[in-house]
C-alpha cells in the first residue's frame, strides 16, 4: 500500500511536469522575452512542494498506524497486551451475548518451571503459550499476554462445563508441553476461569479478580479455580487500594513505624524493627495487613521494600549525631527483592545519599528467601556484610528451612518465631526454644525472641538465655516522629519504676 501510495504520487508529478513544459514552451514561442521560464519554475516548486506535503501526510498516517498496532501489541510473543485486550473487551463484545463469554487468565508458574524445567527458557514457553492461545481462538475470541507471566483469554460458549472443558485442554496442553513426559506431579500452568453478567463493564477488575484467585492455585495439582459474581465483588475496595499504592509511595503516603527491641538482661532499648503504615487519603490509616498481599501479587513490594529502607537511612543519619546514635534498626526484605539481580547497587546507592554508621543497619531475611532462591540470597548476603551492614535470619523455625543453614550463611541474628515461643507451653517446646538460643551461641549469633505479648511470655524468656526480647509487651508499633518521646518516656520508667 505504501509503495502504490508513492508511484502514484510520482506518476502524477511526472505527467504534471510534462503537461506544464509542454504549455510553457508554447507560451515561449509566441511571447519571446516574456517570464515564462520564471513562472515554469515557480509553478513546479510549488508542484513539488505540493507532493512531498502528502508524501508527508500519509508517512504520518502510517506512523501512527504503526505506532498505535506497537502499543497493543507485546514485543515478546506478537500478540496483544493489556491495552489490546482491553480495547477489544470494549468493543468486540456486545451487550446482546455478553453472557455467552468467559474470561480465562492463565498463568506460568515461573519459580517452578526454573525448579524442574532447567532446560526450558522462559521465553519459550511464553512464546509457545501466546502461538496456542492465538491459535484458540475464534470469531470475535481474543488472546493478549497481560502480566509477564500471565495471559487473557475471552472466548464463547454456552454453559459453564464445557467452556471448563474447553479451557482444560488448553492447559492440558501448555502443561504436556512443559512436561512431556508427565513426570512430575504438580503443575506449571494455572487458570482462573469467569462468565460475563449482563453488567459486567469493568475489564480491569475481572481481570483483577481472576489473577488473585489464580495465585491461589500455585503449588497445587489443582489447574482450574472458577470465580463467581461474588468473587468480583468483593474485590472492589481490594483494586482501590491497588489502583492508589503507586501513587501512594510517589506522595510518601507510607510511613515509617518503629517496633522496639530490648536487651533481656537490663531491659534497655538497644534496637527497633522498621514497619510500615499507609496513610490513605480517603481510607485513612491502614496496617500492613490491608495491603502487603496485594503487593505481592502485583510486584510492587519491592518498591515498598527499598522506600522502606531509605526511611530507615534518612533516621539513622538523623540519630547519628544525637544520644540515640547507638540504637540500630533492622528493615526486612522479602524473598522477590533479595533475589533481585541489583538488589546490592540498589541498598548502595540508597544509602550512599545518608551518613550513618552501616553497622547500626540490620538487613532481616525471611527464610524462604533463603530456601527458593538459595545461590542468589547467599551471594547478595554475603555482599551486603560486605558493605557494613549486619543481617538477621527472621522467624526463625516457621519451617521453610533447617538449622543448618546457619552455618552457610554469614548471619549476626536469628529471630525466633512466634510459633516456637507458644510452644514453651509444653516441656519439649521449651526445650526446643532453648535448644534453638544455644545452637545460635555456639555460632556467635545474638538471638532475638519474637511475639512476647503477655506478662507469662516475658516472664519465661526473661529467665532463658535469649539475648533480646521483641513484642507488644514492651513496644507496639510507633510512629517515627513519636520515637524520641517514647524511649525518654521508656528509659525513666526503667529508672523511676512505679
Amino acid at each position: 500500500m505504501r509503495k502504490r501510495s508513492f508511484s502514484i504520487i510520482l506518476l502524477f508529478l511526472a505527467l504534471s511536469i510534462f503537461f506544464s513544459a509542454d504549455v510553457f514552451a508554447v507560451q515561449a514561442e509566441q511571447k519571446p522575452g516574456s517570464n515564462t521560464g520564471i513562472v515554469f519554475v515557480s509553478v513546479l516548486f510549488l508542484m513539488l512542494l505540493a507532493a512531498v506535503m502528502v508524501l508527508v501526510v500519509l508517512k504520518l498516517k502510517e506512523a501512527k498506524k504503526e505506532i498505535k498496532k506497537n502499543i497493543m501489541t507485546d514485543a515478546e510473543t506478537g500478540i496483544g497486551n493489556h491495552l489490546f485486550f482491553e480495547r477489544h473487551f470494549e468493543n468486540d463484545i456486545s451487550d446482546f451475548s455478553r453472557n455467552l463469554y468467559y474470561i480465562a487468565y492463565i498463568i506460568l508458574d515461573v519459580n517452578y518451571l526454573e525448579a524442574y524445567h532447567d532446560n526450558m527458557t522462559f521465553s519459550d514457553v511464553i512464546k509457545y503459550t501466546a502461538n496456542l492461545l492465538s491459535s484458540s481462538t475464534g470469531y470475535n475470541e481474543f488472546a493478549a499476554r497481560i502480566t509477564e507471566n500471565g495471559f487473557a483469554f475471552a472466548f464463547k460458549n454456552t454453559n459453564v462445563e464445557s467452556a471448563t472443558e474447553q479451557l482444560k485442554n488448553i492447559i492440558d496442553k501448555l502443561n504436556e508441553y512443559t512436561d512431556p513426559a508427565k513426570i512430575n506431579k504438580k503443575l506449571v500452568f494455572h487458570a482462573a476461569l469467569y462468565n460475563l453478567k449482563d453488567s459486567d463493564r469493568n475489564c480491569e477488575l475481572i481481570l483483577f479478580n481472576l489473577r488473585k484467585n489464580c495465585s491461589k492455585l500455585f503449588g497445587t495439582d489443582k489447574q482450574i479455580i472458577f470465580c463467581d459474581e461474588h468473587s468480583i465483588h468483593s474485590v472492589k475496595e481490594e483494586k482501590e487500594i491497588s489502583d492508589s499504592i503507586i501513587n501512594g509511595l510517589m506522595n510518601n503516603e507510607f510511613k515509617l513505624y518503629l517496633q522496639f527491641i530490648v536487651d533481656n538482661k537490663n531491659k534497655n532499648i538497644v534496637s527497633a524493627e522498621a514497619l510500615s503504615r499507609w496513610v490513605h487519603p480517603t481510607m485513612g490509616l491502614l496496617s500492613p495487613t490491608k495491603y502487603i498481599d496485594i503487593m505481592n501479587r502485583t510486584g510492587l513490594i519491592t518498591r515498598l521494600d527499598y522506600y522502606m529502607f531509605e526511611e530507615v537511612c534518612r533516621q539513622l543519619e538523623k540519630w547519628s549525631s544525637t544520644e540515640l546514635c547507638n540504637i540500630s534498626i533492622s528493615c526486612n526484605f522479602t524473598r522477590i527483592t533479595i533475589s533481585e539481580e541489583d538488589f546490592i547497587a540498589k541498598i548502595k546507592n540508597i544509602s550512599n545519599k545518608y551518613t550513618f554508621d552501616p553497622s547500626r543497619l540490620v538487613l532481616e531475611i525471611t527464610e524462604d528467601a533463603i530456601e527458593k532462591d538459595y545461590e542468589k540470597a547467599m551471594i547478595n548476603v554475603t555482599k551486603i556484610k560486605e558493605l557494613g551492614f549486619r543481617t538477621a535470619l527472621d522467624d526463625l523455625g516457621n519451617g521453610y528451612t533447617s538449622l543448618a543453614n546457619l552455618c552457610d550463611y554469614p548471619i549476626d541474628i536469628v529471630k525466633i518465631d512466634r510459633d516456637i515461643l507458644l510452644k514453651t507451653e509444653k516441656n519439649k517446646g521449651k526445650e526446643l526454644f532453648d535448644g534453638i538460643i544455644a545452637l545460635s551461641h555456639s555460632l556467635n549469633l545474638k538471638v532475638i525472641c519474637e511475639g512476647v505479648e503477655t506478662k507469662k511470655q516475658n516472664d519465661f524468656v526473661s529467665k532463658s538465655q535469649c539475648d533480646y526480647i521483641q513484642g507488644w509487651f514492651y513496644s507496639r508499633g510507633t510512629p517515627v516522629e513519636d520515637a524520641e518521646v517514647f524511649i525518654k518516656n521508656y528509659t525513666e520508667s526503667l529508672q523511676f519504676p512505679l
